[in-house]
């Protein structure tokens, strides 16, 4: 006698949310509704970045040296940071319910938006750093990169793989309890999951960032000669930063 055959249990996997760590915890989002105005990418003025300040002398009657004039140039416009358009796609056969596809196609482009903007803005903000410096360690790259942010005076962000968070916090150096992970300087660090692969070894700080985010756009469609319904949902998205990009290498990996 033959054993009985069961079929397989079914079940649907509940969608789960995307990382909260990141570039997306250390920037500001600005979601643009209605119309996508960020096709040409994102200039930044900044307030932040401009040259005129410096000390003077309290001697009233001291006559001016050549390097005490009070003088400086206001921030000049960034170069543009370019758009990314980010999507999300699923297909299935035409009688399945066109709510759901469009559904799973919605959530790839959320699930994975933040690893693929990482890894876009992270080519941008290593060339714009230019040569990295030498640093021994981990907690030395962290020392260096601080040092230049304080000379700039601006909240700093560094941007490194996600594979460095836990050296830092054995090291002590990430503190504090709210969302954002923190050096005691109260520097954010965004562990990006998408850093890892252009980025490796090599940590990057800049000054405050933003991301502008249009509104997912989503559509559906059916093709007979494939017998198929397709969705797809997009949004274009523009990562970008003020004042400062500078870089520092490990060269001795924790």
């Amino acid at each position: 006698m033959s054993a009985p055959s069961y079929l397989p249990v079914q079940y649907d996997a509940p969608p789960v949310n995307p990382t909260t760590q990141g570039l997306y915890l250390a920037a500001t989002l600005l979601d643009h509704p209605g119309a996508n105005r960020l096709l040409s990418g994102v200039d930044i003025w900044s307030m932040n970045c401009a040259t005129g300040y410096g000390t003077w002398d309290v001697e009233p009657c001291a006559d001016p040296g050549e390097d005490d004039i009070k003088a400086g140039d206001r921030a000049a416009v960034s170069e543009t940071f370019t758009p990314l358009v980010v999507w999300g796609y699923d297909q299935c056969s035409p009688d399945e319910d066109p709510a759901e596809i469009k559904a799973r196609a919605l959530h790839n482009v959320r699930l994975h938006e933040q690893n693929l903007v990482e890894t876009h803005f992270a080519t941008r903000i290593l060339s714009d750093a230019g040569a990295a410096t030498p640093a021994v360690d981990l907690v030395s790259a962290i020392g260096e990169l601080e040092v230049q942010i304080g000379d700039a005076a601006i909240p700093g962000v560094i941007h490194l793989s996600r594979r460095y968070a836990a050296a830092l916090d054995a090291a002590g150096v990430i503190v504090g309890s709210g969302p954002i992970p923190r050096t005691r300087l109260g520097t954010a660090l965004a562990f990006g999951s998408g850093y890892d692969v252009v980025l490796g070894s090599t940590l990057v700080a800049t000054g405050p960032v933003t991301v502008f985010r249009s509104e997912i756009f989503e559509q559906d469609t059916l093709s007979p000669d494939q017998n198929l319904r397709a969705a797809i949902a997009e949004r274009t998205i523009v990562a970008g930063y003020e004042c400062l990009a500078t870089a520092v290498e490990i060269g001795e990996t924790p």
